[in-house]
C-alpha cells in the first residue's frame, strides 16, 4: 500500500522584491498556517515519509516550518520540475524521486496539486493555501497510480485568523 500526502504552499505575497513569482515568500498568515499544519501533522502522528517540495521560496519556506514541528527527520529534495507544473508532470517526479519509497510528501503549487487530487481521487478537489490531503492506493509501485485509484483518508486546512492593524 501506498501513501500520497499533498500539501500547498502556504499564504504568500502577491508580489516578490524580484518581481519574479518563483521568489515569492510567506505573508504572517502564511508563516501561521505552516506551523499550525506542522503541529497538526505531529499531534495526529501522521508520517511524511520522502517529502519532495518545489524549489520555488514559498514552498520551501513552507516545507521547513512544517518540518520543524516534526520530532522525526524530515527526509526531503528539491525539484524545480514541481514549480507550476501539470498534475501528470507532478507523477512523473513522485515515479523518478520517491520510487523506493511507500510514502510520499508533495508541497507544491495550485493548480498542478489540485489537478492531481482530483485526477487521484475521481472528484473535484481545490486545495487552498496550506492545506493538506492523503491518500492511500493498493499498489506496491508509484508507476501503476491512474485517475479514480486515489482513497482520501483525511484532508484538513489550518483556520488561521490574525488580529486586525490598530489604526
Amino acid at each position: 500500500m501506498l501513501t500520497l500526502n499533498l500539501i500547498r504552499h502556504a499564504k504568500t505575497n502577491q508580489v516578490s522584491p524580484t518581481g519574479e513569482d518563483y521568489d515569492r515568500a510567506l505573508l504572517d498568515k502564511g508563516v501561521s498556517q505552516a506551523n499550525v499544519l506542522g503541529n497538526y501533522i505531529q499531534t495526529h502522528h501522521i508520517s511524511l515519509g520522502k517529502v519532495i517540495c518545489s524549489s520555488a521560496v514559498r514552498t520551501q519556506q513552507t516545507r521547513s516550518i512544517i518540518c520543524q514541528h516534526l520530532s522525526e527527520q524530515c527526509d526531503f529534495a528539491f525539484s524545480r520540475k514541481l514549480y507550476l507544473c501539470s498534475h501528470s508532470e507532478i507523477l512523473s517526479v513522485i515515479e523518478q524521486v520517491g520510487k523506493d519509497e511507500k510514502t510520499v510528501t508533495i508541497v507544491g503549487h495550485n493548480e498542478g496539486i489540485s489537478d492531481l487530487a482530483s485526477h487521484l481521487s475521481g472528484e473535484f478537489v481545490h486545495l487552498r493555501t496550506s492545506e493538506m490531503i492523503s491518500f492511500t492506493f493498493p499498489f506496491d509501485s508509484w508507476e501503476y497510480l491512474i485517475g479514480g485509484t486515489g482513497v482520501i483518508t483525511f484532508q484538513y486546512r489550518p483556520a488561521v485568523f490574525l488580529p486586525l492593524p490598530i489604526s
